[in-house]
């Protein structure tokens, strides 16, 4: 549908808001007469407009901008039951939410997915643009082409092609990640840290994970697996409890919201985060104790990103009762007492609150990604 030089305007103004043709033209290193092509072009399919007039001391400017109508976006998150799904604008906005029960048969799942796609696309809000594509966010492995489930222990798959099924029943194209990898998609794309070179993002869920981007770019790793905090060792010896994943003290076992559940159970402190923090924020100190050990290990596991990656930022994303917990002041603490002291800036960290669109809005950046960058975003 673009070519590269398409791409490169879509992406810069993604990046950096509404731009003259003179700026586009300085900002890629193209003739003006180059980028007044390529933006004629786009302008007639309807993906860019001209928007207010810049007057400076020369010729008045015309700014350009994506269009609000040019596409929109669909992700689903199959990372925890119910499925969640969204309708994204250009921007990254979110204009239609959708639940449904997460199946684990892989034909059942894509058909209920199908469904609600064709009811999406048929109910489009006046404003937006037709779907351009799906994206769809799991936790498990990912091939590098983003099409195939590798594997993924909550859905049971193993080798399942989830874009050619899912494209086969409703003729978009379909991208698939896994859930940490999504997320920092969306955060490069549409966040507050997409000007960061190097930063890296952390979540902590049913499980915990991680991803980073290097140098402009999501670093995958060899095989798919870069960022997998969620089993790094953290605990040795007699305080190593056992993981899920045969291993023990993997950093699961200690800082995820079941481990922390499971510990405020064990000491008849009730059966949610939002008890925990309450009789925590009184000074109970075993609740106290709950969280700051949980808090710590993730913080120990923060500091050995800093130390191996030397990131600008982190972003940790938590189940919102824990963002001003001791649970927080414990990671940063934690973090920064294992860091190298190093001269120059230090990693900012940056602790928000993770909410259940979150998961689906990161797989509608895929899509979004595919579109404004094309190929060079795999």
């Amino acid at each position: 549908m673009f070519s590269t030089g398409h791409y490169r305007i879509l992406s810069t103004l993604s990046r950096t808001g509404p731009q003259s043709r003179t700026d586009l033209a300085r900002a890629l290193g193209l003739s003006k007469a180059s980028v007044s092509a390529l933006v004629r072009e786009l302008i007639e399919q309807r993906i860019l407009d001209e928007r207010e007039r810049v007057f400076g001391t020369g010729r008045p400017s015309v700014m350009l901008g994506l269009r609000e109508d040019a596409a929109s976006f669909i992700g689903i998150s199959l990372q925890a039951d119910p499925a969640h799904v969204v309708l994204t604008d250009p921007h990254g906005r979110v204009c239609v939410r959708r639940t449904l029960p997460l199946l684990s048969d892989p034909d059942e799942c894509m058909s209920a997915l199908a469904q609600i796609v064709h009811e999406i696309s048929a109910a489009i809000p006046e404003g937006a643009g037709a779907p351009a594509g799906i994206g769809i966010v799991l936790a498990g492995m990912v091939s590098r082409d983003r099409l195939t489930c590798l594997a993924s222990a909550t859905l049971g798959w193993v080798d399942v092609d989830v874009s050619a099924r899912l494209s086969a029943l409703t003729g978009l194209p379909v991208f698939v990640e896994n859930d940490a990898n999504a997320l920092i998609v969306g955060e490069q794309l549409f966040g507050d840290s997409g000007d960061y070179a190097d930063f890296s993002l952390v979540f902590v869920s049913e499980g915990i994970g991680g991803a980073h981007v290097i140098d402009g770019k999501l670093h995958r790793g060899r095989h798919g697996g870069a960022g997998e905090m969620s089993h790094s060792p953290i605990a040795f010896e007699g305080s190593a409890l056992p993981c899920r994943c045969g291993n023990r003290g993997c950093l699961e076992t200690l800082a995820s919201l079941p481990a922390i559940l499971g510990a405020a159970r064990r000491a008849g402190l009730g059966e949610d985060i939002e008890s925990l923090v309450a009789v925590a924020a009184e000074g109970h100190p075993e609740a106290l104790s709950i969280l700051h050990r949980a808090g710590a290990a993730l913080g120990i596991a923060l500091a050995q990103t800093v130390q191996m990656l030397d990131p600008g930022r982190i972003v940790v994303m938590l189940d919102p009762p824990l963002v001003e917990s001791v649970f927080a002041r414990a990671l940063r603490q934690e973090m920064e007492a294992h860091v190298l002291r190093r001269a120059g800036e230090e990693t900012e960290v940056l602790v928000r609150p993770l909410h259940p669109d979150d998961f689906a809005s990161g797989a509608a950046s895929l899509a979004a990604q595919h579109f404004l960058f094309g190929n060079e975003s795999l």
